[in-house]
């Protein structure tokens, strides 16, 4: 439904309209601003919507204040469609010229702080005033609204309820309340009984059927009606906490956050604030750039994540840029705007669909592919390879990732004064399986060196700002003689560590079932010998309560929270309160440590060593375990056991959130000369600003039993072809 037709069906349609200037802009504008918040002594952001002829109109206008759910960003809601609602509202009379003020929260709106410390603090005193300077905003009640989804719908409710004075309406989309979030004061649902003139709020809530936040929206509806407020609580009978569901309502949150402003008359500014527009200039034509720390303007190709295009060559993309030859080629309305106002025309065939349509559009048609802007990348596209054309090329595989150049050469990079990419926000973890320097992988070390086993993976790892390898067997003098009788069977030589320095390994995980083969002796001496290089460890330890550890990775402004286990034993693997070895997967330690995790961190990786099953797809049983890990709140799950690669998807995990599990990666270094075996996976995390954005697919052919490469692009097509489409595959 358009939202014309919305305010048709629901009878709010002004009898007069706000008058429009015609200064000939049919959009508004979306402008990403920062400030520092001395409260919280951090950076933050905000992004805002001016209205078309905003720099030439000599008015105020009224404000909505829209806030994200947790663990997303100021990007959310242009992200569902927002932008386009509001132009197509305005440019129909549906919708008065406004201003919409979007706030990043940051780490801070997932704190329970409520006291001198909170977000509701850091935005009243220190955000609004500030927005409310710089914008021509009618900075009246009766003008200024506030609204947000999930967790940002519960800090709308907590600060309107408690400040009724300054907003006019509220809304709640899918917000979550309890009636343990908050102290009494600060929770809406004891606001809802007790805080006074809520009866001159207009109140919103919504849910889909489905939502796993409805008992908390429900006893909201309930104590409202008890207390004789009125407000409106639609359930729509589609629909989960996801946003999907809220992208098909956006027209219905707008209809109600304006309805009261449509037939107000414009109210003239101050002469004072008449040029105050706080608006970038008009979007330049693109010329020779360098991606730079004062940023820049970036598209990048992608496909769905389960397509079998991995590479695009530099001359399709060269053409593209002149506006011409952009066969399969799909772009949402909104990129082919923004392109278009770089300087970029638009080839005549390229196919262009409405923003809520593209990905639905690639994951039904897989042949097709899109330029995206850098920050609506999500973990459900996949960052295609270039081929040919960039001459910085750090390493030689089938296509070279856009970021793995200094971009000065790729043709959708722009200077901008709205930039999108900054690569010093940007984080990248490589995440690798079973690593076993043993048996025949230890006699072709021995043969040839561990350069020569690393040379052909090493430019790939290194440009990783994190390395990671579940290394399963510890180093031992003499290996593969002993001292002692073993309680297993691998060693690997001292002299081979050199191989894990050389590939710029910096984390280890110690969940294999190996490393106390030749004695705890040898355990713990390896493990110095990991804190002397550097090289971070989790999931092990010289007990139980240092393999339980996570390890807190800060980097780039990124906090990443990641922790390991071991499911399977043996028992003699295992850490106990006196002996070192391996963290057990134990549900009472990961229920309380997971969700604690998840809400103190931007991510939350959980990689396991799990069953070792000679198969692609998972049992139901690991299936279970995997998505019941991503129920406790891990963005990321990983198995790191599996010497066969196996299958991964995208579950929609009870938290809300969509968790990427990959059931196995496969070998890294190990002897296993098998088609399955000696295929691999690592999945390099790309994370920005407290997000993970896309996954990049490493697909790799381990040869002479210790040396893997990248695959050639016909290899990695079928190895893809084979891994998606398996049973149980995408």
């Amino acid at each position: 439904m358009t939202f014309a037709l919305f305010l048709l069906s629901t009878g709010i349609l002004p009898q007069t309209l706000t008058a429009q200037i015609d200064c000939g802009e049919t959009g508004g504008m979306l402008t990403r601003e920062n400030y520092r918040s001395d409260l919280s002594q951090t950076n933050m952001y905000y992004t805002v919507y001016t209205p078309p002829c905003y720099a030439t109109a000599n008015q105020l206008y009224p404000v909505i204040y829209l806030m994200h759910g947790s663990n997303d960003d100021d990007g959310a809601w242009g992200r569902l469609g927002l932008k386009d609602v509001l132009d197509e509202g305005i440019a129909a009379g549906t919708v008065p010229p406004l201003i919409v003020v979007m706030p990043f929260g940051e780490w801070i709106a997932n704190e329970n702080q409520f006291e001198s410390f909170s977000w509701e603090n850091v935005f009243l005193t220190e955000l609004l005033p500030m927005v409310e300077a710089s914008y021509r905003i009618d900075a009246r009640k009766t003008t200024r609204a506030i609204g947000g989804i999930s967790r940002g719908g519960f800090w709308a409710f907590e600060i309107a309820f408690r400040h009724p004075e300054l907003f006019s309406a509220v809304g709640g989309h899918s917000a979550f309340f309890d009636d343990y979030h908050a102290p009494p004061e600060f929770n809406p649902l004891r606001l809802a009984q007790t805080a006074p003139a809520l009866d001159t709020l207009r109140i919103w809530l919504d849910r889909g059927k489905d939502d796993f936040a409805a008992p908390g929206l429900d006893l909201m509806d309930e104590r409202l009606r008890e207390r004789g407020i009125s407000f409106q609580y639609t359930v729509y009978p589609e629909g989960q906490h996801y946003f999907t569901y809220w992208q098909q309502h956006v027209a219905e949150y707008i209809a109600f956050y304006v309805q009261d402003w449509l037939n107000a008359p414009a109210v003239s500014a101050p002469p004072a604030l008449v040029f105050a527009t706080n608006t970038p200039a008009p979007l330049p034509t693109p010329e020779p750039t360098q991606i730079n720390d004062q940023g820049n303007y970036l598209f990048l190709p992608a496909v769905a994540f389960p397509s079998l295009q991995a590479t695009i060559n530099y001359e399709s993309l060269m053409a593209i840029r002149s506006g011409i030859n952009a066969a399969k080629l799909v772009l949402d309305e909104s990129t082919a705007a923004a392109l278009q106002g770089y300087g970029v025309p638009l080839p005549t065939d390229a196919l262009i669909v409405p923003l809520n349509a593209l990905e639905n559009t690639l994951w039904r048609d897989r042949s097709l592919y899109t330029l995206l802007p850098f920050e609506r990348l999500t973990s459900r596209y996949r960052v295609l390879h270039i081929v040919g054309g960039m001459e910085n090329a750090l390493y030689d595989l089938p296509g070279v990732h856009p970021l793995d150049s200094d971009l000065t050469t790729y043709p959708f990079a722009f200077q901008s004064t709205t930039p999108n990419f900054y690569r010093s926000r940007l984080t990248r973890l490589l995440l690798s399986g079973v690593t076993a320097l043993t048996r025949n992988t230890r006699i072709a070390l021995n043969e040839n060196g561990v350069s020569w086993a690393g040379e052909a993976v090493k430019p790939y790892t290194e440009r990783a700002d994190f390395f990671h390898t579940s290394n399963e067997v510890s180093f031992s003098p003499g290996c593969p003689s002993f001292t002692e009788q073993p309680l297993g069977a691998f060693c690997s030589e001292e002299t081979h560590f050199d191989l894990l320095t050389d590939v710029g390994l910096d984390i280890v995980e110690l969940t294999g079932n190996h490393n106390n083969d030749y004695g705890t002796g040898n355990y713990l001496t390896t493990l110095d010998w990991y804190a002397q290089h550097n090289m971070r460890t989790l999931g092990g330890g010289v007990d139980i309560e240092a393999a339980q550890q996570p390890l807190i990775l800060s980097h780039n402004g990124n906090t990443i929270a990641m922790i390991a286990c071991n499911w399977v034993g043996p028992y003699y693997a295992m850490a106990t309160e006196d002996a070192p070895g391996a963290a057990t997967c134990d549900w009472e330690w990961l229920r309380e440590a997971l969700p604690k995790l998840k809400a103190e961190n931007d991510l939350l990786i959980v990689t396991v060593q799990y069953l070792e099953l000679e198969e692609y797809v998972p049992s139901p049983q690991q299936q279970s375990d995997f998505r019941g890990l991503a129920d406790l709140g891990a963005d990321v799950v990983i198995g790191t056991q599996a010497h066969k690669p196996q299958i991964m998807e995208f579950y929609n995990a009870r938290t809300g959130e969509q968790a990427f599990v990959h059931y196995g990666l496969g070998n890294l270094f190990f002897d296993q000369p098998f088609w399955g075996n000696m295929r691999f996976f690592m999945d390099q995390l790309f994370i920005y600003e407290g997000r993970l954005l896309t996954v990049d697919l490493f697909t790799g052919i381990i040869d002479d039993l210790a040396r893997p490469r990248p695959m050639t692009a016909d290899e990695q097509i079928n190895f893809l072809a084979f891994m998606f489409n398996t049973n149980g595959g995408f």
